[in-house]
């Protein structure tokens, strides 16, 4: 019961920056993800195909799978969205192979290249992952040599900073990161975003569906808790062990060559039967 009163208070004290919130909105409302698209790239979206939430993909049976927090497409382009709370690393790495994934999937066997649809992965984390303090980090492929060339391979990777929102110019965007980050709603968008997070609270399947993932996540790093004190307590107990019977074995062999040598045996000998450095021996 009190772990069910945690979960039920916990529920109640989400954000917009809570993933399982963040996803279901979206989800539920493509015209909400649409506007925060045109938000975030300065684009024009007419109107996305589909907005899926959670979506799995793989190359082959062999993969690393991966799970898109909001994934959608509109005719020409598709997004990955994933929202960040947490300062993980590789998210560089991570982003590549979000993209490798999304090309795999928006073409057909037999397809020609040129079909292939722009790609942006964006991560809105809440934390300064490149430590630069710039608001935005967006990384497109350019030539080295000539930085004015760019490849046109149609992939846009895009790294938000919400600690350092109040550098961007865009008023609009900066609210929204203000907004991300638990502050006051203040425009339109964020407005509304607030309605749909006070109406997803409401909502008794969500609310259902958040207590069972979210109870099965403290049940996973419980366990993974338990494994690791394990492990680390069986790797503690071996050394331990192995030093004791390391220390026996020495004392043993010493013991062993003090008998041998108060019997008048050569020190050499004694050596080569304990296994005992000659030079100690001689100290014996």
């Amino acid at each position: 019961m009190k772990e069910k009163n945690e979960l039920s208070k916990k529920w109640e004290s989400l954000t917009f920056a809570n993933n399982f919130l963040f996803c279901k909105i979206m989800e539920s409302e493509p015209e909400l993800c649409r506007q925060l698209l045109e938000l975030l790239l300065h684009i024009r979206i007419e109107k996305l195909q589909a907005v899926q939430a959670e979506k799995t993909g793989m190359e082959g049976m062999d993969s690393k799978s991966v799970r898109f927090d909001v994934y959608t497409l509109d005719d020409k382009r598709v997004f990955d969205i994933e929202i960040q709370t947490s300062a993980k690393k590789n998210l560089p790495k991570r982003a590549r192979y979000y993209q490798s994934i999304m090309d795999i999937l928006n073409l057909s066997h037999g397809e020609d290249y040129r079909n292939l649809k722009e790609s942006y992965v964006i991560f809105l984390c809440l934390e300064d992952i490149f430590k630069k303090s710039l608001p935005v980090y967006c990384f497109e492929n350019i030539c080295r040599e000539d930085q004015d060339i760019k490849l046109g391979d149609g992939t846009c990777k895009v790294f938000f900073n919400a600690k350092d929102c109040d550098k961007m110019e865009n008023s609009e965007e900066r609210c929204f990161f203000e907004f991300l980050k638990g502050q006051k709603a203040q425009t339109d968008f964020t407005r509304e975003l607030e309605k749909h997070v006070n109406q997803a609270k409401r909502n008794v399947m969500w609310r259902n569906q958040y207590m069972t993932w979210q109870q099965s996540i403290d049940e996973e790093v419980e366990i993974a808790v338990e494994e690791a004190v394990e492990k680390a307590v069986e790797e503690a107990v071996g050394k331990a062990v192995e030093e004791a019977v390391e220390k026996a074995v020495e004392e043993t062999s010493e013991n062993t060559a003090r008998k041998l040598l108060k019997n008048g045996v050569n020190p050499q000998l004694v050596a080569e039967c304990t296994g005992i450095p000659l030079e100690k021996v001689l100290s014996l």
